[in-house]
């Protein structure tokens, strides 16, 4: 994996993932999701999953409710010697109505912007083994 590369994760919302009422979903289930894309990121450039520094600038655009679907993706948008600064993004891709049925829902034309965040994840020199 190049610096600038996106790694992308899509993910069903669970009925199990709701926190709050109207099957809304706590803002931590998404960062959960950019941990586990910033990991994959770390492993695709690194080979090592790494350890998370910093979360920085995390912006929760829109509720996430059960039944939407997500894509999650991440890139490296700065490496140093330790640290990768990592930029990532969730979009929804399909979205529950609920109407007319219960089951009903909507595949977007154009994915909605959810969630986006900068991670700082450091990887120690001797357990690098990037190409790049």
């Amino acid at each position: 994996m190049r610096v600038g590369e996106k790694a992308a994760l899509r993910v069903r919302v669970s009925e199990k993932d709701v926190h709050y009422a109207g099957g809304l979903v706590n803002g931590a289930y998404v960062l959960g999701l950019f941990g586990d894309i910033g990991t994959e990121v770390s492993i695709r450039y690194d080979g090592d999953e790494g350890l998370l520094a910093a979360y920085n600038a995390v912006e929760l655009k829109s509720p996430v409710k059960a039944g939407d679907f997500l894509e999650v993706t991440g890139w490296i948008s700065r490496a140093g010697r330790t640290s990768r600064t990592i930029q990532l993004e969730a979009h929804r891709y399909i979205r529950v109505t609920g109407t007319p049925f219960e089951s009903s829902a909507d595949h977007l034309a154009e994915p909605e912007l959810v969630a986006r965040a900068e991670m700082v994840c450091v990887v120690r020199q001797e357990q690098q083994r990037c190409e790049d």
